[in-house]
């Protein structure tokens, strides 16, 4: 049929219908959702390394069109680009991402729908989570996060990816993540911290000599459930013999209190002076004030 159309048209001077062109891969994925320079960044980066700009971009626009983050998926090809990565593994990794974020919203849904609410941004929370899914952190440790979540009054989805996070971090440094969930767990019924706090003290405990990787996660578990700060567990003047500083709980602290105003009351009473004395009056016998001047 085309041949003879062509052939009609070298006879009556028509020019031969020409055959559909492939669309653009930059604008096929502004279609999806793309932003337009952030499509042409990663056609123009995959070009230079001799990938064609539309394999480069379907992770990207698989991610857009199935209500994915496809921006998080680019900015990973870039980077990898960027750091002279085999392209063919960049891709892998790319598409890899996009699993994991398909997961992690997945998850996030079942937050939503078990009365977690999101206040702050879904791209965040979903590349987090995704992160934390990569680190070793599985599903169902994450829904564990989530049943704690639900129990407290400031619960959230913020709170839990930041605690998947920071399971997330342990993990990376060896901790395994079924000895970390008692602290994510406590983690996730606070209000979001940073997920790299904990790390952070970790680093610190090992640096000064720190091996006891349960007395550390029991130590900050405790603070955390107490409403303690975590800074200041890590004994730095060598101390203690397991490298960490136990903080007191509330009854603790009040019960020293209470002590120390019982010694208090006895001295006075020793010495014949209420609390509070003015200067010059601690040492006056019970009953007789200052000498007057003759």
């Amino acid at each position: 049929m085309i041949v003879a159309l062509f052939l009609t048209s070298l006879v009556l001077g028509v020019p031969a219908p020409s055959a559909p062109s492939a669309p653009d891969p930059v604008q096929a994925a502004g279609a999806a959702g793309v932003p337009a320079a952030l499509a042409r960044d990663v056609a123009s980066r995959a070009g230079a390394r001799g990938v064609a700009p539309e394999r480069a971009l379907a992770p990207v626009v698989a991610a857009a069109r199935a209500g994915l983050p496809g921006e998080v998926v680019a900015a990973k090809i870039l980077e990898g680009l960027a750091k002279g990565a085999p392209p063919e593994r960049v891709l892998e990794v790319a598409a890899e991402l996009g699993g994991r974020l398909s997961r992690a919203a997945a998850l996030v849904a079942q937050a939503r729908a078990s009365g977690l609410p999101l206040r702050g941004d879904r791209t965040a929370a979903l590349a987090d989570l995704a992160g934390a899914l990569g680190a070793g952190v599985p599903p169902d440790a994450v829904l564990q996060l989530v049943d704690a979540a639900r129990g407290a009054s400031g619960g959230s989805c913020e709170a839990v990816v930041a605690a998947a996070r920071t399971l997330g971090e342990l993990a990376r440094r060896g901790v395994p993540v079924r000895e970390t969930l008692p602290l994510g767990a406590a983690l996730a019924q606070r209000a979001p911290a940073s997920a790299g706090e904990v790390a952070a003290l970790y680093d610190a405990y090992r640096a000064e000599g720190g091996r006891d990787a349960a007395a550390f996660l029991v130590e900050a578990e405790r603070r955390v459930q107490a409403g303690a700060a975590l800074q200041g567990m890590v004994d730095t003047f060598g101390e203690s013999p397991d490298h960490l500083v136990r903080a007191r709980s509330r009854a603790a602290d009040a019960a020293a209190g209470g002590l120390d105003k019982a010694s208090e009351h006895v001295r006075s009473a020793r010495e014949g002076v209420g609390p509070g004395s003015p200067p010059g009056l601690e040492r006056v016998p019970p009953g007789r004030g200052p000498k007057k001047p003759k």
